[in-house]
């Protein structure tokens, strides 16, 4: 498959979205080095400053390998990954890489005052009216995560919730035209007996990400928590290394 001219807008993402393209059209078994930079930028149209942010990126999520004096190739093992930890993916959509048919539904909601906590966390003043979202995700039939977020009413715009399929930051996009740029994330343990919102998932221990979600002004937009059955979904993450070593004599 050849690769494209890029258009002019937003070209570090046009220009991952077709390198990213290009990687699923090669036959990796055969061979999984990308070309040259000079030649990447001379197929897709870009400067090596858009290029190279691109490649940055698929190299910080281990999408590509870096090796100096060798070139760029594509990770394998990454690619063949369904359900990526990095970067963060709607859960309707990692539900149906892993095969299963998806479908969300909002189990309850409640507005309350802020505490001093998640005030401090939001850079909201204390008792700020929040709300508290709950939906569960289904794995075709099978509950497989529980989601709980946080998020000053405001951000929200009113007090009606919509059950819907849409991911809640296509929602909060769409209402206040914030969008999520990048998270915080803390990952823990946890059985069901901790939440009585977890019934549904039986005795099973569960994955649970607590989240604090930024938007693209780098400001504080919501808490999230969530709860991952991973006998049904399974999260993987490629980890650089950085690490030194000593040679011995």
């Amino acid at each position: 498959m050849a690769l494209q001219t890029i258009e002019h807008t937003d070209l570090k993402t046009k220009t991952k979205q077709a390198l990213l393209t290009h990687i699923q059209s090669m036959n990796l078994n055969d061979n999984n080095k990308l070309p040259r930079e000079d030649q990447l930028c001379q197929m897709l149209g870009v400067s090596r400053v858009t290029l190279r942010s691109a490649l940055n990126e698929l190299a910080a999520e281990g999408i590509i390998l870096r090796r100096q004096g060798r070139g760029t190739f594509v990770n394998r093992t990454c690619v063949n990954i369904k359900a990526p930890l990095n970067p963060a993916m709607h859960f309707g959509d990692i539900i149906a890489r892993s095969g299963y048919t998806p479908h969300v539904h909002t189990v309850g909601w409640k507005i309350f005052p802020a505490t001093p906590e998640i005030a401090s966390g939001l850079e909201i003043p204390e008792a700020t009216s929040c709300m508290c979202l709950k939906r569960m995700f289904y794995a075709d039939s099978r509950p497989c995560v529980f989601c709980e977020d946080i998020l000053p009413l405001a951000v929200w715009g009113n007090t009606s919730v919509p059950d819907s399929e849409d991911s809640l930051f296509q929602l909060i996009y769409e209402r206040c035209g914030r969008k999520a740029s990048w998270d915080k994330t803390e990952l823990h343990v946890c059985t069901s007996d901790s939440n009585p919102d977890l019934h549904l998932f039986g005795e099973r221990p569960l994955l649970r990400l607590n989240s604090l979600i930024y938007d693209t002004e780098d400001s504080p937009l919501f808490f999230a928590s969530e709860y991952i059955d991973t006998e049904l979904l399974t999260l993987s993450q490629i980890r650089q290394r950085e690490l030194e070593f000593i040679t011995k004599k």
